[in-house]
């Protein structure tokens, strides 16, 4: 058909912050503070983050997830 457009089914490229704190188990603010200091590589997409899949594995080896301590 002349003009139709094929879509094409693409995996998803990246998690959210919501998705990288459930993976990570940590709430979505630590996720956020840890891409505001620039330990945790993520690109801003419209008005939302993306976060790499291996980024997150390489932060997490790289010893650069620095744990804090809460009263929660």
């Amino acid at each position: 058909m002349a003009g139709k457009v094929n879509k094409i089914d693409w995996p998803p490229v990246g998690m959210t912050v919501d998705e990288a704190s459930d993976v990570l188990r940590v709430d979505r603010k630590t996720i956020l503070k840890a891409i505001r200091e620039g330990g945790l590589p993520a690109r801003k997409v419209g008005v939302g983050w993306r976060i790499d899949h291996d980024a997150v594995k390489a932060w997490l080896a790289s010893g650069n997830a620095k744990a804090e301590a809460t009263d929660e």
